[in-house]
Parts: C-alpha cells; structure tokens; sequence
C-alpha cells in the first residue's frame, strides 16, 4: 500500500505538466505532420522534464475507446489515432483536412448514435439546416468546406447573447435560440485548404493528408490482419 501511495502521490506531482504537453498537443499540433508532432512534443518534454516515454494517447485515451474507433473504419495508423483523440476532446471546431474521406466517414459511424446530418456547404438550404440544428441541439458535418461562409463565424466564435434564461445567436438575419447540445464538424477533401487567420483562431484544424509513414502503418496494419488474424483477435480481448 505504501508503495502505491507513493507512486500516485509522484504520478500527481507531474500531472500539471502532462495536462500542459496534452493541451499544447491538441492545439497546436493536430495540423501538423506525423515528424512535426514528434519534434514539437520531444522538445517540450525535454523544456518540462517530463518523461520522454510519455505517450499522449495513452494518456488523453484508452486501448478500448482506440479498438472502438478501429471497428468504426478509422485507419490504424497513429495519425488517424491521433487525430481522432483531437477531435472529440478539442473545444474548438474540428475542421478535418480529409482528401480520401475515410476519417468522415468514421465520424459518421461514431456519432451514428446521435442525431447527426451531414450536408454541404454549397446545398441550397444550407442556411435553414443550419438554423435548425442550433435550435434543436443536433450534431451537424459540413462537408466540402473550401472557405468558410460568414454565416458560420458567429457559431464557431460562440457569439452568443442571453434573452432571460435562454441563450441566442444570431444566424444571417436571424436570432436562433441555441442549444447547448449543438455540435458541428467542418470537412474538406481539398488537401491544401487556405484558412483566414481570423478563421484559424477558432477552428481546430485535423491534418488527415496521408503521410509515408501513415501509409506504412495502414498496411502494416492490413497485412497483420490477413496475415496473422489472431493478433488482431488478441487486442480485443
């Protein structure tokens, strides 16, 4: 018992610190290519004398919640992992750079559960599905986002007013009531999406564009599974 005291008590001592690695992570890197990521995160942990073992997704998820999105259709390499652990912990808009559109459709899949529509930017009544996914607190995809439209930057800065007990955002011309269950993903299949300054300031943009070493852990992951199927079984027990 006293040696797990201990080690818990050491454990809290650099929680602080992992917090800040995890935060610096989600904020700043979910942009950035698989070697970009490493160096920032080495250089951090050496700047905080953290642990250079430290693995963020181990930290901020577990080995299920990682099996989970597998089985939803996420590719397996870190990236996608990666990336996936940025989009349901960033309180920012996720704006999710996916040229070949599997991570979409993952997200499709996990938030199946949910009341989610998926539409396009360029549908004709982008607006009205707009208004009514604030006001009735659905989960809302946007897809084929090239630039943002304006009529979404009050939602996206959170630009909301209190009228008694209720809060508003205005929408275009009109004041919406908005739902805090509200929930929107922005999607792009353009590789190279050109974001305002004003608009990277409140979208987190995820870089799903497949790297070399992405590409390796996919099919070293597709190869494990026709190959040696029992490993894969193995991980989910």
């Amino acid at each position: 018992w006293s040696a797990q005291v201990n080690d818990l008590n050491e454990q809290l001592k650099i929680l602080p610190k992992l917090c800040l690695l995890s935060a610096g992570f989600i904020t700043y890197l979910a942009s950035q290519s698989e070697d970009k990521r490493l160096s920032y995160m080495n250089k951090w942990k050496q700047l905080l004398n953290v642990d250079e073992k430290f693995d963020i997704r181990k930290f901020l998820s577990t080995e299920s919640e990682q099996l989970v999105w597998k089985s939803q259709g996420l590719p397996s390499d870190e990236l996608s992992m990666e990336n996936a652990m940025v989009i349901l912990r960033s309180q920012l808009c996720p704006f999710l750079v996916d040229p070949s559109s599997r991570a979409t459709d993952w997200l499709k899949t996990h938030l199946k559960d949910k009341k989610v529509e998926v539409i396009n930017q360029q549908d004709n009544n982008f607006t009205t599905q707009l208004e009514l996914a604030v006001r009735f607190g659905k989960t809302l995809i946007v897809q084929e986002v090239d630039g943002v439209e304006p009529v979404l930057y009050p939602i996206l800065r959170k630009d909301l007013a209190s009228q008694g007990p209720r809060h508003v955002v205005q929408i275009g011309e009109k004041i919406i009531d908005y739902n805090p269950d509200f929930r929107i993903y922005l999607t792009t299949r353009n590789p190279t999406p050109e974001l305002l300054p004003d608009m990277e300031a409140i979208v987190n943009e995820v870089n799903f564009t497949t790297t070399r070493a992405g590409l390796t852990g996919q099919l070293l992951a597709t190869a494990i599974q026709h190959e040696k199927p029992e490993l894969e079984v193995r991980k989910t027990e």
